[in-house]
């Protein structure tokens, strides 16, 4: 998956999924694809950075994902 998002592309997302009521790490980790239904207007590049975004969520690595330093390190990377 090529995850090449912009800082604006990932807040114009994030403001999205906040005013959905997605207001923390854990509601947005439980996001299941009927839920994304719900969201007005959602496309399928904010639907690849919702999940890309859980994923930091879930391995820790918000700054890193933030930075799109996330993905090029790769899900595995044992180096932190």
């Amino acid at each position: 998956m090529n995850n090449n998002y912009s800082f604006n592309q990932i807040s114009k997302t994030l403001e999205k999924i906040f005013k959905a009521g997605y207001l923390n790490e854990k509601s947005i980790i439980g996001i299941q694809l009927d839920d994304l239904e719900r969201i007005p207007d959602i496309t399928a590049l904010e639907i690849s950075i919702i999940i890309g975004l859980k994923r930091a969520i879930k391995n820790k690595k918000i700054i890193d994902f933030l930075s799109m330093n996330f993905e090029k390190k790769g899900k595995d990377d044992k180096n932190e």
